[in-house]
């Protein structure tokens, strides 16, 4: 098994056809390395980046309850496909964004919630 041990993750590209994609860093000795994977992958590595995160920082400062929460700039509620539900789009100031469909009576449940908890600050609440 080859091992790059990449020290900084310097940019990405896609293909023109978009059936690939590739990741650019620099490794220990400063010299530059790619991983290309099938675009096929990217769902994959959305989903585990969270929890790889996760783990990261709890390992790191040996604190369970340490989670990276990342501050909302915008966001939009946007008409689904699927009857019932809602498109809701959250992006952070510096432009990272991500896109949940949730049924709208999910989305009032939320709201209201939130409502409780803005006026108790006992801690967590949801699912």
């Amino acid at each position: 098994m080859t091992v790059i041990r990449g020290q900084r993750l310097t940019t990405f590209d896609v293909t023109p056809d978009g059936e690939s994609f590739s990741l650019n860093v620099t490794d220990d000795q400063d010299r530059p390395a790619t991983l290309v994977l099938p675009s096929d992958c990217l769902n994959e590595l959305m989903m585990t980046l969270p929890e790889m995160v996760r783990r990261s920082l709890q390992a790191r400062f040996r604190d369970a309850s340490l989670r990276v929460v990342y501050p909302v700039g915008s966001w939009n509620v946007d008409r689904s496909v699927n009857p019932g539900s809602v498109v809701v789009t959250l992006r952070t100031p510096d432009g990272f964004a991500v896109s949940f469909g949730i049924p709208a009576a999910e989305l009032f449940r939320m709201w209201t919630q939130s409502a409780s908890i803005s006026s108790d600050t006992s801690g967590p609440v949801g699912n």
